[in-house]
């Protein structure tokens, strides 16, 4: 433990602790703003999914939070089409949506999780901003129960190819 703070034991404790924590944020900020060369820096939870975290654990709303949710579909993309291109080397070549028909020709999964393992690949492709044919500013797109689309799709792929 740090020198000078106390174990968070009550949600109490835990509600004044994120009070004062969010104050001495701002206060840092508003004190070294954008200047990069100020060398000191927040120790940050040691978590592996920090775009998860910023999600869950701040109050990042609007463009911000839907470009984190942007992210975090774009990464579940581009491991769906690693782990397909991956399973498949030898067998089924070619583009990301003739891999996904494989899978369900070969009754590997269904014909409902190919569907939502091809819309992750259409967020994921969203990161080719000339492809974007509407406006992303505040879309519908990038909301909590997309994001848990595509997790739980992504989840039932590994299921069903360790299968």
């Amino acid at each position: 433990m740090a020198k000078g703070l106390v174990t968070i034991q009550s949600d109490r404790a835990l509600r004044e602790a994120v009070d004062k924590v969010s104050e001495l944020l701002q206060e840092i900020h508003d004190h070294s703003g954008r200047d990069f060369k100020k060398p000191w820096k927040i120790r940050f939870p040691r978590v592996s999914d920090v775009i998860h975290w910023l999600l869950i654990r701040t109050d990042l709303g609007l463009t911000a939070k839907q470009m984190l949710i942007k992210l975090q579909l774009f990464l579940l993309g581009a491991l769906v089409e690693s782990i397909t291109k991956g399973h498949l080397k030898g067998r089924c070549g070619g583009h990301y949506r003739k891999r996904t028909q494989y899978l369900v020709s070969h009754r590997i999964i269904n014909v409902d999780l190919k569907k939502d393992l091809d819309w992750i690949w259409e967020m994921r492709n969203h990161m080719h901003l000339f492809l974007i044919t509407d406006s992303e500013y505040n879309c519908t797109d990038y909301s909590h129960e997309n994001l848990h689309r595509g997790v739980t799709a992504f989840k039932q792929l590994l299921t069903d190819l360790e299968t």
